[in-house]
């Protein structure tokens, strides 16, 4: 394999950054096991991650960080000839086109789910199309990107990873059982989430409206939602509305080298969305030991392996939900979903750092097979 040099663009990689900054991640530890790989975050200043060079325009002034990546990206194209650049989000993608036209060097983007969606603008829309190749992280963010005109022969789908050193299954943290005031035996079931009104998607929403009946059953239950944001007052009222505000825990924004204990913490993983483009949550949940359930109309259908590797159900149904909660709560379901060895073996066998690699490696050949950008 001939070693390429490669730029990578994304919105960050020193800090936490959500899903699209550990994708990000990954794909930079994976493409620089056989490229040269240099990185750019636009929240970042320049430095080093993980003895990459890596630049950024985070000492510029917010309102002009965009403005000031562009031109940072732009001139380092213009710079030192990258034979591939590689921009983990759409927003980029104008920028990326521009320098594609100026010096003919071919660019890919990764497309993760609803920034891809409909109402996309034009000038993104239009990056994706004239793109040597598209990087969607599930079959149904491939079906968006196909939708808005993107030729299927440069779609090459790189499904999420998970840090596997991390994410691991052990024993409740003691600390976290008192810090949510948790019986010992209560049943923990987690979702970790931004609540944005913009991402009502993901589904807390619906197992609130759930929870009831979980409750009914199973009786000691406690739904622990991790994140925060803007829609978090309406789900304490729906909590409310719904009388289970003593079952339901908002724990808020916990910090990146805490969130594996939380999902220690959990019995079942619940997100039943309906615009996820992959989820890395569910991976990262089944990395721990986790049984999961997750929504059947969108990109979690790939990151549970149709299935295989936990319960999907339809997100609109709140009676479907409580029935899949309860039944992973009762654990009812193939038996690898309950042996927290067994369900990792499983998800890091499709989904690992090894098949990332190589997907993601086969991805830039392909790329680069183009031999220049479209016209």
């Amino acid at each position: 394999m001939k070693r390429r040099r490669i730029h990578l663009w994304a919105p960050e990689f020193a800090g936490f950054g959500g899903g699209i900054g550990a994708y990000a991640r990954e794909l930079a530890r994976a493409l620089a096991s056989a490229h040269e790989v240099e990185l750019f975050g636009k929240a970042d200043r320049d430095g080093e991650w993980e003895g990459l060079r890596l630049r950024g325009s985070g000492r510029a002034p917010a309102a002009l960080a965009s403005v000031s990546f562009g031109a940072l990206v732009t001139r380092a194209c213009a710079m030192r000839r990258p034979d591939l650049v590689v921009s983990c989000h759409v927003n980029f993608g104008p920028v990326a086109r521009i320098a594609s036209r100026l010096r003919r060097i071919p660019y890919a983007i990764v497309a993760h789910g609803i920034d891809v969606g409909p109402g996309l603008a034009a000038v993104r829309a239009r990056a994706l199309r004239d793109a040597s190749a598209v990087w969607p992280v599930s079959r149904w963010t491939a079906a968006l990107v196909q939708a808005i005109g993107v030729d299927p022969a440069r779609v090459s789908i790189v499904p999420n990873t998970v840090d596997e050193g991390r994410f691991t299954p052990g024993p409740k943290p003691p600390a976290l059982l008192q810090r949510y005031a948790l019986a010992p035996d209560e049943k923990v079931v987690l979702t970790v989430a931004r609540l944005e009104a913009s991402e009502a998607y993901k589904g807390c929403d619906r197992v609130i409206e759930a929870l009831p009946t979980v409750v009914e059953k199973s009786r000691r239950v406690r739904y622990v939602i991790v994140g925060n944001g803007t829609d978090e007052p309406r789900l304490k009222a729906l909590a409310a509305q719904r009388g289970v505000s003593e079952h339901v825990t908002f724990a808020g924004f916990v910090a990146s080298g805490d969130l594996a204990d939380l999902y220690r913490l959990a019995d079942v993983f619940a997100r039943p969305s309906s615009g996820e483009g992959f989820g890395i949550v569910f991976l990262e949940a089944m990395a721990s030991g986790v049984p999961v359930m997750g929504g059947n109309r969108d990109g979690s259908v790939d990151a549970l392996a149709d299935g295989a590797l936990g319960m999907l159900v339809d997100p609109r149904d709140t009676a479907a939900i409580a029935q899949a909660i309860s039944a992973l709560l009762r654990r009812e379901g193939p038996p690898a979903w309950f042996q927290p060895s067994d369900l990792r073996r499983a998800c890091l066998e499709r989904f690992g750092r090894e098949r990332f690699q190589e997907s993601a490696l086969r991805a830039v050949d392909t790329a680069l097979a183009s031999q220049s950008p479209r016209p």
